[in-house]
């Protein structure tokens, strides 16, 4: 099992994290991944 560690975000960064999941049972860590990728081939 992986290791995970705890965050702490706001309320509305929550919804907008639940809002952009692909599928319900996605992990916000998956979102998370999804977005840095998306981050890092902008900045290319």
């Amino acid at each position: 099992m992986p290791v995970t560690e705890p965050i702490r975000v706001g309320r509305d960064t929550k919804e907008e994290l639940r809002r952009l999941k692909v599928h319900p049972r996605e992990t916000y860590d998956d979102v998370i991944r999804r977005l840095i990728d998306v981050y890092r081939k902008c900045q290319q």
